[in-house]
C-alpha cells in the first residue's frame, strides 16, 4: 500500500493550491482506526506525511461521543452545509426552485457572492510529504531534519529539533536552528560538519514538519482552535474551519499575531483574479478574525453573475455592474432601474442609463439593488422566411429589398411548393396589428419587375406553402397521437368515448401543411372588434387543403383556391358557391349564398372580391365517385378484382367474369359486404361491452345478497365473442337472381362473391355428443343427422335447433309453421345448430338472451365454414 492510499485512508486532508490542514476535531471513527487499529508501519507513513499522530491520539482521549463535526475520509473538516437540514426543508426547497424558474430572470431570487468557494470538496489529494519545502520556511521546535552523510563516511540521520531550538548531531554536539530559515539551516550545518569531519559531504533536507495550532474567529463557520501543518496559509485554515459566515466579511479578512494586524486578505481578489499574493503562511498562535459585513448591494438581471456582493471599494454603479462580471449582450443598458431605501426611509425606484457617464457614474448605497433589464424580444431591421423552404429563419433587412432578394428561385423552394400564393405578413406601423398580403411567386420568377414582387419592410414574414401532403411527417404526427391515446386509454378518469376517437389521416396532413397558417388565423381573431371583424375567411369542398386562411388585401375565390392548394380531380370548376354574413341589419344578421362563375374566375374575365367571414365551398362535379371494386373468386372462369360502375349488378359481374363452371354450387354463393362487415364489427363490440357490464352487476347482486358467484361460463362466453370475426354475409338466392325471378343486387365497393365447389356433406355442430359431418342423404331428416351424431346433450335446447342452409338462410324446423319435419328437405351444405338451453344456466338476466348471440355465432360460423 503507497504513503497516498494510506493517508487518505488514515488521515483528515485538507487540500487549498496543493497544501494540506488538518482539524483539531477529526472524525471520531477515522481517528479511532489511527490510533487504536493501525500497524506501527502506517503511523510511521502518517508521521511522514508531516502529521503529529501522538497529539492526535491524545487529543481522541479528550473527546465527548457528543462531538459530531465528523469528517468523511476525502473531504473537509465541516459538514457540507447544503447537507444540513436538507429532509426537513428539502421538498419546499424543490417546489420553491420550480417557481423560481417561472420568475423573470431580473426577478429571481440572489445569492451571496463568493460564500460558495468553501461548500464544495477537494479533489486532489497531494501527500505533504510531496511538497517541497520553501527557502523561507522558519524551522521550529519539533520539525524533523533529514541528514545524509557520504564520502568518507556513509550514515543518515533524522534529528527532531528540540524543545530548546537545537538538533543533537552524533559526534558534534547541539547545533542551534530553531529560527532559521531552511536556506540558512543548511548553511549552517553544511558547514559545521566539513569544519569538524574531515572528507564527509553532507545532503540536509526537512523531514516530518511540526504541527502548529492557530485560531480562527469572528463570523467563521465554526469558529475555534485548529492543528494545522506548519506550511498551512489563511486560506487552509478557512477551509479547514468550514469557511465564512454569510454575515462574514469576505474582503476584510484580518490575520494577527501577537495583537498585532500583519496582514489582511480579500477573498475577491482570489475568486475573480485568481489572486493569492495576500495570502500569508500562519505560525503558532496566529489568529484569523473574520468580521461582519458593512455595505453591500445587489445585481440581477443581465449580468453575468447576478448576486449580493460586499462593497469595499466600488463607489458607481459601473464598478459595481464590473464586480458582477459586465453586461450580457442582450442587455438594456438605457432601462436600468435602481431599487433603494430614501432618506425618509420610505423605499424609491431610480431610473439610470447605463449607456452615459452620468448613469455610469451614479453613486451606489448600501443596500441598493441594481435591476438591469434584458433589451425588447422584438426583432428589428430582419424579414423571416418560413414553410416550405429548405434555408427559413431570419435575414438582414436594407432599404430597397424585395421577395426576390429573399427568394430568388425555385431552388430555394422544396419540392411541390405553393407557387401561385405566399403569404406576407405584415405589421401596421401604428398599431402592429398583422396584415396579412398574398405574394405570387411564379410570377416573380417569370418578371421580376412585376407588381407581385413586393417592396420590403422591416419584420415582414414570408410564408411559403406547400401543395403536396408531407407523408412522412404525417406519419410522425399520427405515432405521437396514437402514443398520447395509448397513454390516455390507461387513465381512469376518461370516458371511453375519449379514449376511442379515431385519427383522420387527412386532418392530420392539413394541420401539419397549415402550422404556420393557423398561428397567424389565431392571431388575427384575436386582434379583431366590432369595427374590425376577424380578416380570416374558409375554404370547403373539392380542394387539397381546406379550412380557415387569412383573408389578404383584395383576395379573390381564386386566390383563396391557390392558397388551398388548388382544385382536386373531382372538383365541379364551373361553379362555386360564397356564403357570406350580411351584418348591415344591426338588429339581425342574415346569410346571402352567392353563386360564382369559376371559369371566368380562372380565366381573369372576373374578379369576385372575399369579405370577412366568407366561406368558399367548392362542389364536387355530379355523379364523381371514387373508383369502386368488388372481387369474384372460386368456380368461375375469370375469377378476380373488377371495376365497376354506378348502378352494375351482381348478375352483369358474373357475366363479365365468363360465367360459373360446371363445379360451381349456386346454392352455396356467399357474397359479403364492406359496410355490413363494418356494421357486424360495431354491434360485436357493443355486445361484448354490454356483456361484460351485466356479468359485473350480476356478481354484485349476488355478492349482496351473500349467493357465490361464478363467472366462467360467462367469461368463456365473452372469449368467444372476442374471437369471432363478422364476416358482413349477405343472403342472396343466386339460382333466383340468375333465372330473373328476383331483383338483382347491385354492387357496391368491396362486395365479394365465391362460389364454391358442390357440397356433399351435412354437418351437425352444438350440444350434441359429437359435432361432426355426415355424407348427405336425400332420405334423411334433421333429427336423423342427430341421432347419427350421438343425438343430443341434456343441456340442448331442443326447441330452438335451426339449420343454416348453404346461401346463408336459417330455417327452424320446430317452429309452430313446420307441422311436419317433412314439410322441408335436407340439402347437401346444409348446417344443423343445436344450441344450449339457457335456462340451465344462472339467473342472469342477459344469459335469457343467448340464444340469439348463438345464433348470430352461428351465422358467422357457417359463413366461415361455407367458404
Amino acid at each position: 500500500m503507497t504513503m497516498k492510499c494510506l493517508i487518505k485512508i488514515t488521515i483528515l486532508a485538507i487540500t487549498i493550491s496543493s497544501q494540506f490542514v488538518i482539524a483539531n476535531s477529526p472524525d471520531l471513527s477515522q481517528a479511532k482506526r489511527l490510533c487504536e487499529g493501525a500497524t506501527e508501519a502506517q503511523r510511521q507513513a502518517a508521521r511522514a506525511a508531516g502529521y503529529d499522530v501522538d497529539s492526535l491520539c491524545a487529543s481522541l482521549k479528550q473527546q465527548t461521543d457528543t462531538d459530531k463535526t465528523l469528517l468523511d475520509v476525502q473531504t473537509p473538516a465541516v459538514l457540507p452545509r447544503s447537507t444540513q437540514g436538507e429532509n426537513s426543508i428539502g421538498l419546499k426547497k424543490n417546489k420553491l426552485q420550480k417557481t423560481n424558474e417561472q420568475l423573470a430572470k431580473v426577478d429571481q431570487p440572489l445569492k451571496k457572492f463568493g460564500y460558495d468557494l468553501f461548500a464544495g470538496e477537494p479533489t486532489t489529494y497531494t501527500p505533504v510529504g510531496n511538497i517541497p519545502v520553501p527557502a523561507n520556511y522558519i524551522v521550529g521546535p519539533g520539525d524533523m531534519v533529514k541528514v545524509q552523510l557520504y564520502g568518507k563516511e556513509n550514515s543518515s540521520y533524522e534529528l527532531q529539533v528540540g524543545r530548546q531550538g537545537a538538533i543533537q548531531f552524533p559526534n558534534l554536539g547541539p547545533i542551534y536552528v530553531a529560527g532559521l530559515s531552511y536556506t540558512e539551516l543548511k548553511n549552517n550545518v553544511n558547514s559545521q560538519i566539513q569544519e569538524q569531519i574531515i572528507g564527509v559531504q553532507a545532503n540536509i533536507s526537512m523531514g516530518e514538519l511540526r504541527s502548529i495550532q492557530v485560531f480562527v474567529l469572528g463570523e467563521a463557520y465554526k469558529p475555534g482552535a485548529y492543528t494545522v501543518s506548519s506550511l498551512s496559509t489563511i486560506l487552509n485554515a478557512l477551509y479547514v474551519s468550514g469557511g465564512i459566515k454569510e454575515i462574514g466579511s469576505l474582503r476584510n479578512i484580518q490575520l494577527k499575531r501577537n495583537g498585532q494586524l500583519i496582514s489582511t486578505i480579500d477573498l475577491y481578489d482570489l475568486l475573480l483574479k485568481g489572486d493569492t499574493r495576500r495570502d500569508r503562511r500562519l505560525q503558532a498562535g496566529d489568529v484569523i478574525f473574520i468580521p461582519s459585513v458593512k455595505k453591500t448591494a445587489s445585481v440581477s438581471g443581465e449580468v453575468v453573475r447576478p448576486a449580493i456582493y460586499e462593497l469595499k471599494n466600488e463607489h458607481t454603479i459601473a464598478e459595481l455592474v464590473a464586480l458582477a462580471g459586465g453586461l450580457l449582450p442582450n442587455a438594456a443598458e438605457e432601462a436600468t432601474r435602481v431599487q433603494r431605501v430614501d432618506a425618509n426611509g420610505s423605499m424609491t425606484v431610480v431610473d439610470v442609463n447605463l449607456k452615459v457617464s452620468q448613469g455610469k457614474n451614479q453613486k451606489v448605497r448600501n443596500g441598493d439593488l441594481i435591476k438591469i433589464y434584458p433589451v425588447l424580444e422584438k426583432q428589428e431591421n430582419i424579414v423571416e422566411l418560413k414553410g416550405h423552404v429548405y434555408r427559413g429563419g431570419m435575414q438582414s433587412w436594407k432599404q430597397g429589398i424585395r421577395v426576390s432578394d429573399v427568394i430568388p428561385s425555385a431552388n430555394v423552394l422544396k419540392a411541390n411548393a405553393n407557387l401561385n400564393f405566399a403569404l406576407l405578413i405584415r405589421e401596421k406601423e401604428n398599431t402592429k396589428a398583422l396584415m396579412p398580403l398574398k405574394v405570387s411567386l411564379l410570377e416573380i420568377f417569370n418578371d421580376k419587375s412585376a407588381d407581385e414582387n413586393i417592396l420590403l419592410q422591416p419584420r415582414d414574414v414570408i410564408i411559403v406553402l406547400s401543395n403536396a401532403v408531407d407523408e412522412l411527417a404525417t406519419e410522425e404526427k399520427i405515432k405521437q397521437i396514437q402514443l398520447e391515446q395509448k397513454e390516455l386509454s390507461q387513465a381512469k378518469n376518461i370516458s371511453q368515448q375519449a379514449k376511442n376517437v379515431k385519427i383522420n389521416k387527412d386532418e392530420v396532413a392539413i394541420e401539419i401543411r397549415n402550422e404556420y397558417i393557423a398561428n397567424i388565423v389565431t392571431q388575427l381573431q384575436a386582434q379583431s372588434n366590432l369595427n374590425l371583424p376577424a380578416q380570416v375567411v374558409t375554404i370547403s369542398g373539392a380542394v387539397k387543403f381546406p379550412g380557415e386562411y387569412p383573408l389578404t388585401l383584395e383576395m379573390t375565390s381564386v386566390d383563396l383556391i391557390h392558397a388551398a392548394g388548388g382544385l382536386v380531380e373531382s372538383a365541379y370548376a364551373i361553379e362555386a358557391e360564397v356564403t357570406r354574413y350580411d351584418l348591415n341589419d344591426p338588429l339581425e344578421a342574415k346569410i346571402n349564398h352567392i353563386t360564382i362563375d369559376l371559369q371566368q374566375e380562372f380565366l381573369g374575365a372576373v374578379s369576385y372580391k372575399l369579405q370577412p367571414h366568407d366561406q368558399l365551398q367548392i362542389k364536387v362535379t355530379p355523379e364523381y365517385r371514387d373508383f369502386s371494386n368488388v372481387e369474384i373468386s372460386g368456380e368461375v372462369k375469370f375469377p378476380g378484382t373488377y371495376r365497376i360502375q354506378r348502378g352494375e349488378t351482381l348478375t352483369q359481374l358474373i357475366e363479365r367474369a365468363g360465367g360459373i363452371n360446371q363445379y360451381g354450387s349456386l346454392k352455396a354463393a356467399v357474397f359479403s359486404r364492406k359496410e355490413l362487415r363494418e356494421y357486424e364489427e360495431k354491434e360485436l363490440r357493443k355486445l361484448k361491452e354490454r356483456l361484460r357490464q351485466d356479468i359485473a352487476t350480476a356478481e354484485l347482486e349476488n355478492t349482496n345478497i351473500g349467493k357465490s358467484t361464478s363467472g366462467a361460463s360467462a367469461q368463456s362466453l365473452i372469449d368467444v365473442l372476442d374471437t369471432t370475426e363478422a364476416t358482413g354475409r349477405l343472403v342472396v338466392n343466386l339460382p333466383g337472381l340468375l333465372e330473373g325471378n328476383i331483383e338483382d343486387v347491385a354492387l357496391k365497393d368491396g362486395d365479394s362473391l365465391f362460389i364454391p365447389s358442390h357440397r356433399q356433406e351435412v354437418t351437425v355442430v352444438g350440444e350434441v355428443q359429437v359435432p361432426t359431418s355426415h355424407l348427405y342423404d336425400r332420405k334423411l331428416d334433421f333429427d336423423d343427422y342427430i341421432e347419427r351424431s350421438g343425438g343430443e346433450k341434456e343441456t340442448s335446447n331442443s326447441d330452438a335447433i335451426y339449420i343454416v342452409k348453404a346461401d346463408g338462410s336459417v330455417v327452424l324446423p320446430n317452429a309452430n309453421n313446420w307441422l311436419n319435419h317433412s314439410d322441408f328437405n335436407m340439402e347437401a351444405g346444409d348446417t344443423i345448430v343445436v344450441p344450449l338451453d339457457t335456462s340451465r344456466v344462472d339467473n342472469l338476466e342477459l344469459w335469457s338472451k343467448v340464444s340469439s348471440i348463438v345464433y348470430q355465432l352461428a351465422l358467422g360460423a357457417a359463413a366461415v365454414n361455407s367458404f
